[in-house]
């Protein structure tokens, strides 16, 4: 490929995905040019892992590029214009009239689709601009258009790329449970982002009231990054053309909502407000759509488009200039603890039920190998399925029974997966001694009762005990094993210990409970820290983290323009 690249520069690198794909891509041919005399052909099973590079490089994790990366979270109420506010801001970066956009070819970041009322009659027509984004829902009014977290980045600066992280809005039609599960996708989409340089807020300038679901997001935002994240939030408002560029009535609604807002001292001043107008921008779409307009319309569009073009300067200045919001630094709240520990509960099950099998294995010089791999997104992992042990040595084990898809299952015993665990029977004793094993196995309980404690009570739902739920799916496990099974003796035995292990457990939890002393948030991250560090454990973590990886790579977009940001 070097070679052919040095021969013909006009050599490009196509990178397909067939991840996602229902049929099953058995052969890959790769069609080399006429001046090379080999073909080859690549068995699909024969790809490793490491054959297959990342589309894009990535802000957030690591990157060959010089250029620093500036990650913005951007927050708005479904239907306030997020994607449609990115694509008009990157034009207005690039062009600085309106006549330069429309004469060369407008920067489309993601797909647009709106309704415009044309002609004297008020004929309503649907403008489409740029290629169809599964991602973006165009069909369901009132329902979030953005479906999932994408982070969509392009050059605002010589040595600066801005990454942001578009999320599906507050304020969903399907009602608070649907708003509940985007801002629990936005959180988890987080996980892998190691910092943020600001949290842009969207609002139009005259709404009426405040959404009654923005105290519940926005106190959850607090609840997640910590209070210090105030110094980071950024006002945008969008259609300020009617408004003259200033907030309008929405600043007033914002500054009483905040004077009633536990956390004080949230700064909204001129310096971290832009006020911008994306009818600029729709009216350049609706030309490329070969929609026709006065030319009054079109005085004042181009006025808007000037205006526009000041204040994303403006807020392109102010982006550079940000700091980083840095994770286990500044960044430590009860809702970050809460996501970092229900990551945790499977990897550190699973290594005391591992623990265990080890424990009875011990004597006979033999052990079970615990293996992760992480899965592709959206896997969920199938609990009522009827699935068949597999025996290892002379211990049994439950498959993982995965599905592609949450469709797949009605049992509705399914939940997501980020990794599926793999077992190799070993003819040695583990590297640990007996009492180095047990000692691990009594600490590990008693971390369960920690996390448990501290995640009941800074829960809405005290009552909801995670970890007692996955240790009694596991206890039914072993109880089916033991009964479909005829050569079960050390499953029994450890269906004994597990039973043993989830009395000591509730023990402990009751003990934690009747007990004056408090887990502190420093506390947790500690124990969290020191639970990481469980070689068994961190098996499952870095699978994990390897997941959440994938799934910001599947979700980014990276524009290259081909022209210099003004």
């Amino acid at each position: 490929m070097i070679e052919e690249n040095r021969k013909n520069r006009q050599l490009r690198l196509i990178y397909a995905d067939f991840t996602y794909s229902t049929y099953n891509l058995k052969k890959m041919t790769i069609a080399l040019s006429k001046d090379m005399t080999i073909n080859q052909t690549i068995s699909n099973s024969q790809l490793s892992e490491n054959d297959v590079k990342g589309k894009t490089h990535c802000p957030t994790i690591s990157s060959s590029s010089t250029k620093k990366y500036i990650n913005i979270l951007l927050f708005g109420e479904s239907g306030v214009g997020k994607s449609t506010f990115i694509n008009a801001f990157a034009n207005y970066l690039y062009f600085q009239t309106l006549d330069q956009a429309q004469q060369e070819k407008p920067i489309v970041i993601i797909p647009v689709s709106f309704t415009m009322t044309i002609n004297d009659i008020f004929d309503e027509k649907i403008i489409k601009f740029g290629d169809i984004d599964s991602n973006e829902n165009h069909n369901n009014l009132g329902q979030s258009v953005t479906q999932k977290c994408q982070c969509y980045v392009f050059d605002i600066s010589q040595d600066k790329k801005l990454c942001i992280i578009d999320t599906p809005g507050f304020g969903d039609t399907r009602g608070d449970n649907q708003d509940n599960l985007n801002m629990e996708e936005i959180f988890s989409f987080l996980h892998n982002i190691p910092y943020l340089n600001g949290i842009c807020l969207l609002f139009k300038p005259e709404i009426l009231e405040l959404h009654p679901y923005f105290y519940s997001c926005f106190t959850q935002l607090f609840d997640y990054f910590g209070e210090n994240i105030r110094d980071y939030i950024i006002f945008c408002f969008t259609n300020a053309r009617s408004t003259f560029f200033a907030p309008g009535n929405t600043r007033t609604l914002l500054k009483t909502f905040f004077d009633s807002f536990p956390i004080k001292n949230i700064p909204f001043e001129k310096n971290n407000t832009f006020c911008f107008d994306s009818e600029a921008f729709r009216y350049l779409v609706a030309l490329q759509n070969s929609i026709e307009f006065d030319p009054n319309e079109r005085n004042e569009f181009e006025q808007s488009w000037l205006r526009s073009v000041i204040e994303s300067k403006r807020f392109r200045n102010f982006l550079c200039n940000q700091h980083s919001y840095r994770k286990n630094i500044q960044w430590q709240s009860i809702k970050h603890a809460q996501f970092q520990i229900k990551n945790m509960i499977r990897p550190i099950l699973e290594t005391l039920r591992n623990h265990l099998r080890n424990i009875i294995l011990y004597n006979s010089n033999s052990c079970i190998k615990l293996q992760a791999t992480h899965t592709k997104q959206s896997t969920m992992i199938c609990y009522a399925y009827n699935r068949h042990p597999k025996n290892y040595g002379a211990i049994w084990i439950m498959p993982d029974h995965l599905h592609y898809s949450p469709d797949m299952c009605t049992s509705g015993e399914q939940k997501p997966i980020k990794y599926t665990l793999n077992y190799e029977f070993l003819n040695q004793k583990v590297d640990e001694s007996i009492k180095e094993l047990k000692s691990e196995h009594d600490n590990l309980y008693v971390t369960c009762a920690k996390f448990s404690y501290f995640l009941m009570k800074t829960s809405s739902n005290s009552k909801e005990n995670p970890f007692l739920s996955d240790i009694n799916r596991i206890i039914h496990e072993e109880k089916y094993i033991c009964r479909t099974q005829t050569m079960n003796d050390l499953n029994r035995q450890l269906l004994n210990r597990l039973e043993e292990l989830k009395i000591k457990y509730e023990e402990y939890l009751h003990t934690i409970k009747s007990s004056s002393d408090d887990l502190t948030l420093s506390g947790i991250y500690n124990l969290i820290k020191s639970t990481y560090k469980i070689s068994m454990i961190k098996i499952q973590l870095n699978a994990i983290n390897k997941y959440q990886q994938t799934l910001v790579l599947n979700n980014q977009h990276e524009v290259f323009i081909d022209k210099t940001c003004s």
